[in-house]
């Protein structure tokens, strides 16, 4: 049988969410669509060794109904193959797989579609609806079984000599994210670093690409950096492993020339397979070109935290080269502490002058100083939070 189970992690996500729409049963075109629909799986299996199977995983006729008139769904039309509909229903992999071997189907949409999709985020929100039946989405994906989708995927990208420098359509993701497939595996905090580095071997000159988050343009170093962890509630061990995965991201990405220089030779083989060549040490260069390229960006955060990676691991040699950016970081810091402290005394003041001097004394800005006290604002359009 099966598996539909996955272990309790969830946190929310920007990625845009989709599982809140539904399409009927009745809408299905074709009998695959009905399975899969209704969740039948092992029957989907079955009907697929069937001549009608055959012909319904081969032929662009809409399974799910998606395009039927009434529908709100804005997917472009070329969605209306059976391998989309399994992946819209969260199908299990092996169907996904089978379809996919039928089909033949090649289209890079596909692999950032699966890129961005948060498994545990998905468990959350389905939990929270308990109320949901069949015909809404009622599958999440295990974190092992959507990195078999995607290694999947990965291999067809491969076989196919597929672009990987295209930007996620905004019919998968917000119109404020501009991102490459690697950008987006550099962002989701249930794709492993794994996956990760075979798309730097694919397309090493992704590494360097500007991206959009948030509007905010930036590169996937950045965007690894960003990439979110779940809240203190989670249990700790949970939260180390997130962080984990996001240091291993982050090294690899600082490891860009050995990507462009000696992983270019790599076998079909190399990359698809689960014995991936290890990357070299980061290199006292590397950690400087990242932190020069973290403070042009005002990322504060991650120079911190390099600096505190780096530093706890190496000697006095490696803490002397870095002297001039531990500068820069604290000279950074005290900026902010004096900006901090002088918001607190103004809003001090405009206080004492509402108390003693009534309304008429209390300017907007003082009201406007006590919304930003509660409501902390992002400093200088950075992306990184405080990564330890």
């Amino acid at each position: 049988m099966i598996n539909n189970q996955a272990g309790p992690f969830h946190y929310h996500h920007v990625f845009d969410d989709e599982d809140n729409l539904t399409v009927q049963v009745s809408d299905a075109n074709s009998l695959l669509g009905t399975h899969l629909l209704e969740g039948d799986w092992e029957e989907a299996l079955d009907y697929l060794d069937t001549p009608e199977g055959q012909r319904d995983a081969t032929t662009k006729n809409d399974p799910l109904g998606l395009f039927n008139v009434g529908n709100k769904l804005t997917l472009p039309k070329t969605k209306n193959g059976a391998v989309f509909a399994a992946l819209y229903v969260r199908a299990p992999f092996p169907l996904i797989k089978k379809i996919c071997d039928m089909s033949k189907e090649e289209d890079t949409d596909d692999l950032m579609y699966a890129l961005s999709v948060i498994p545990h985020e998905e468990q959350q929100r389905l939990e929270e609806s308990q109320q949901r039946k069949i015909p809404y989405r009622t599958r999440y994906w295990t974190n092992n079984e959507h990195t078999l989708i995607l290694n999947l995927f990965l291999k067809e990208c491969l076989q196919h000599k597929s672009s990987l420098l295209d930007k996620c359509p905004s019919w998968i993701i917000p119109s404020t994210f501009a991102v490459t497939p690697l950008a987006m595996a550099a962002y989701n905090p249930d794709v492993p670093s794994s996956i990760l580095q075979k798309l730097c071997m694919l397309e090493p000159k992704a590494i360097g690409m500007e991206s959009k988050l948030f509007t905010i343009s930036t590169i996937p170093l950045i965007v690894a950096a960003a990439s979110p962890v779940p809240p203190v509630t989670f249990p700790i061990d949970v939260r180390d492993e997130v962080k984990r995965n996001r240091w291993e991201k982050v090294k690899l990405l600082m490891n860009k020339d050995w990507f462009e220089i000696d992983v270019q030779s790599s076998s079909l083989d190399d990359i698809i397979g689960d014995a991936l060549p290890s990357p070299p040490a980061i290199t006292l260069e590397q950690v400087k070109v990242a932190c020069d390229e973290a403070m042009k960006r005002k990322e504060w955060e991650l120079v911190r935290e390099l600096l505190k990676q780096f530093n706890s691991t190496t000697g006095d040699e490696l803490t002397m080269s870095l002297s001039s950016i531990q500068t820069a970081l604290a000279q950074h810091d005290r900026k902010v502490s004096t900006k901090l402290r002088k918001q607190d005394e103004k809003r001090d003041r405009e206080e004492w002058l509402h108390r003693n001097m009534g309304l008429v004394m209390y300017p907007v800005d003082a009201l406007l100083d006590l919304i930003n006290a509660v409501i902390p604002q992002r400093h200088d359009d950075s992306l990184v939070s405080p990564m330890s």
